[in-house]
């Protein structure tokens, strides 16, 4: 996981941190030469700045590059609490010699003088450089936990997106099967009633399977491409039985009012599909009544059939079709869309509202 961060933004901020360190120490010296009259930057001011900041940027170095990405995030915490414990204590000990060497090598005159009545256990400049290398540690965990987190989000968005892809192609998967079962069966039932409506039916199917086979597979197709579907669709499902029993209409918008308008494709066809399957009966009048219509805002599906209660099962417990359209509508729309199943003793209705324009919710 580590291997794999992005660490252009993280080192950035590091960059400027220690910019600002380095700067207000910079800025303090200047300011203190000023006093003295001396010139405010020369290679002593160099040398000072190098002198004090190596061991912390070493510290912070180490710990940065080795122990966070090596142990940290690899959920080594004690490991690391204690490789960072010794690292700071070892940067601690040069920078005591390093003091001690430096105060004794001044001249007698300018050793630091203690208070007489404060006996610290350290010197105050090695109690600051202790504590500066608990904030440069603090600060850099602080920093790479957060960006960490951050990765971590963005990572997690990334499986979901790719997962709920995978989902949308299996359930598309299932579809096209169940749309080609329930053709073949309309077909060969046609067979032995009209053959000459069997072969038209065999032409309009391979214009239907044209679609499926390259227009369903993209993620969204306009509008105007699913209406001329669908209308082949019932067009064809309309031969297979009787015009005196069986009356089937559809009010789609003209082209010009859905222009520009695209959706996810076979959202609709489940619908019709049940409504052919289980609303129409052989031995009574039955009808089917399709609309579509578009808002500013919104598509709005409606599908009415007759309900004939002796031969036909809820429709909210018929096969795989519905069921997949809701798991569609909940992973492309979330709450933006509303699907309505209404039962009487005579009619089915179904009323489908989705965005006008298709949002993903993991796009």
């Amino acid at each position: 996981m580590a291997k794999n961060r992005s660490r252009t933004t993280e080192t950035t901020v590091y960059l400027v941190l220690w910019l600002i360190a380095i700067g207000m120490y910079l800025l303090d010296a200047m300011r203190n030469r000023a006093q003295l009259s001396e010139p405010l930057v020369d290679i002593n001011v160099i040398r000072a700045i190098l002198h004090t900041f190596v061991p912390f940027l070493l510290l912070f170095l180490i710990n940065n590059n080795i122990l966070i990405p090596r142990l940290l995030l690899r959920n080594k915490i004690l490991p690391y609490f204690l490789c960072t414990a010794v690292t700071i204590i070892c940067i601690w000990v040069y920078q005591f010699f390093d003091f001690t060497h430096a105060v004794e090598t001044m001249p007698k005159g300018m050793h630091p003088q203690p208070h007489p009545h404060m006996r610290p256990l350290l010197p105050l400049p090695l109690l600051m450089d202790f504590t500066y290398a608990l904030l440069v540690v603090g600060c850099n965990l602080s920093i790479a936990l957060m960006f960490q987190r951050f990765d971590d989000k963005l990572e997690k968005e990334s499986l979901m997106k790719a997962n709920a892809e995978n989902q949308l192609a299996y359930l598309k998967a299932q579809i096209n099967p169940h749309f080609y079962m329930n053709m073949l069966n309309n077909i060969h039932g046609m067979i032995e009633i009209n053959p000459e409506k069997a072969q038209s039916m065999v032409i309009d199917l391979s214009h239907l399977m044209r679609y499926m086979l390259y227009e369903s597979s993209k993620p969204e197709i306009p509008l105007s491409e699913e209406i001329a579907f669908l209308s082949n669709y019932m067009n064809l499902m309309r031969l297979r039985f009787p015009e005196n029993l069986v009356t089937v209409t559809a009010e789609f918008p003209d082209s010009q009012e859905i222009s520009g308008i695209n959706l996810p494709p076979l959202l609709f066809l489940v619908f019709i599909e049940n409504a052919f399957k289980h609303g129409i009966s052989y031995q009574e009048a039955s009808f089917i009544a399709v609309n579509i219509s578009v808002t500013a805002d919104s598509i709005h599906f409606s599908c009415m059939n007759s309900n004939h209660a002796k031969t036909t099962e809820n429709i909210e417990h018929i096969g795989i079709g519905l069921k997949n359209v809701r798991q569609r509508l909940s992973i492309i729309y979330g709450d933006s869309s509303s699907l309505e199943l209404n039962e009487t003793a005579s009619t089915y209705t179904i009323n489908l509202t989705i965005p006008t324009q298709c949002h993903s919710k993991h796009s």
